[in-house]
């Protein structure tokens, strides 16, 4: 089997099981076998690129988001123009349950700017293990990232995901993620930390994205929900 072949049938599973779909619904919406969805799993066989469209289609995501290496692995395997796609670790702390929820973006390194949120997940290698799904585009500008995603379970949530690029710390950012709180169905916003490797989640970084007295005195004084760089 080829390495990409592996690659598109993990993609597959992983967004296959992050949608919470079965192998015979997905099979049903491609007029395909179950036995040959299995092993387009597996990477036992390779697809058309019609069939490739037609999985992306039913997965809700673009095509190109098959085509990398979501998760990390011990060695490199992709190799040529697509096939590494960039990833960012996602760090906000919930105060309801009092823990930090990690979660994991992969863009596909695409025009468009198509990005995929894997959102409260349990571990980096096991993304689809998430509480819910997003998809949508990313835009970069100078000082600022925006990210603007759809839930793919519930149409009435839309997200954005606005990061301010750190002058001293490059591949570390804090923002806001602005959405509808699941639990009590309220417009909402966290402060969060974007990092392009993974963060040790201990009480350093757990102070990090608590609202600090600066933070709260910004929001009182221009009533408006801000955060400032935070010295993490």
């Amino acid at each position: 089997m080829s390495d990409l072949t592996r690659i598109i049938g993990k993609n597959i599973r992983i967004y296959r099981r992050a949608n919470r779909m079965t192998i015979d619904t997905l099979a049903q919406r491609i007029n395909k076998s179950k036995a040959t969805v299995g092993k387009y799993e597996q990477g036992a066989i390779s697809m058309d690129v019609d069939t490739l469209y037609e999985i992306a289609e039913a997965l809700k995501i673009a095509p190109t988001q098959l085509l990398f290496n979501t998760v990390s692995e011990q060695k490199e395997t992709a190799r040529g123009a697509g096939l590494s796609g960039e990833k960012r670790y996602l760090y906000q702390f919930d105060g309801r349950t009092n823990r930090i929820v990690k979660s994991l973006l992969v863009g596909a390194g695409d025009e468009a700017g198509s990005v995929t949120l894997f959102y409260d997940i349990v571990s980096f290698d096991e993304p689809q293990r998430c509480r819910a799904l997003y998809y949508g585009r990313r835009r970069v500008h100078d000082f600022v990232t925006n990210y603007f995603l759809d839930n793919q379970s519930n149409d009435i949530e839309h997200v954005l995901l606005c990061v301010m690029r750190s002058l001293d710390r490059p591949t570390r950012s804090a923002g806001l993620l602005s959405g509808i709180s699941s639990r009590m169905l309220l417009p909402a916003s966290a402060k969060c930390i974007l990092s392009a490797e993974p963060l040790t989640e201990n009480d350093d970084l757990r102070a990090s994205l608590l609202l600090t007295k600066e933070d709260m005195k910004l929001t009182k004084r221009y009533n408006m929900f801000m955060v400032e760089q935070a010295d993490f």
